[in-house]
């Protein structure tokens, strides 16, 4: 209907101008004959047209609608990421002291951990060393000492081979039997 009337609406100036035009005659048929045509011609464009125009644009409006919808839930969904990511940004600013002393805190533990470990280390180390010097002090004393004793047999087998007589040897046998006796 509104179509219509639009319609007249365009053609009148024309049929109003086309009726001055024939010097009082009235409209000349020609436009009558024009204007039923165009008529006809929009009538039936309607007629024919309307159910799949209206369909198109129903089918046009129900996707509108549905993507209307989608983007509404899309942005209900980024709005609530967007609070929630905006939370956890504050909780972190909040929380940010607290895990830097936390963080400071563990640090300092795990260096003192650290260096008692190390301490402990270098103690045993230190003990290590000392142990094995105090073995090899009393295994080179025991080597001396076997040292000696050898030389000093060596010595004392050379003294009495060269030095002793057989006079000397028999007073020494005699000495021996006495004190066996004793």
């Amino acid at each position: 209907m509104k179509l219509l009337l639009n319609l007249f609406i365009i053609l009148a100036p024309a049929a109003v101008f086309a009726a001055g035009g024939a010097h009082g005659e009235g409209v000349p048929k020609v436009v009558i004959y024009q204007l039923i045509n165009v008529t006809i011609l929009v009538a039936g464009l309607i007629y024919f047209t309307k159910d799949s125009v209206v369909s198109f644009f129903s089918g046009r409006k129900a996707a509108y609608l549905e993507a209307a919808q989608k983007s509404a839930f899309a942005r209900e969904q980024a709005e609530k990421e967007f609070v929630e990511i905006k939370h956890k940004l504050e909780t972190l600013e909040n929380t940010r002291a607290e895990s830097l002393k936390k963080a400071e805190t563990h640090s300092a533990e795990l260096k003192a951990q650290i260096m008692a470990e190390a301490a402990e280390v270098s103690k045993r180390i230190r003990q290590d060393a000392e142990l094995t010097v105090k073995l090899e002090v009393q295994r080179a004393q025991t080597e001396l000492r076997e040292q000696l004793l050898k030389d000093s047999l060596e010595a004392a087998r050379t003294v009495m081979t060269k030095d002793l007589g057989s006079n000397d040897q028999q007073k020494l046998q005699k000495e021996f039997i006495n004190h066996l006796g004793v």
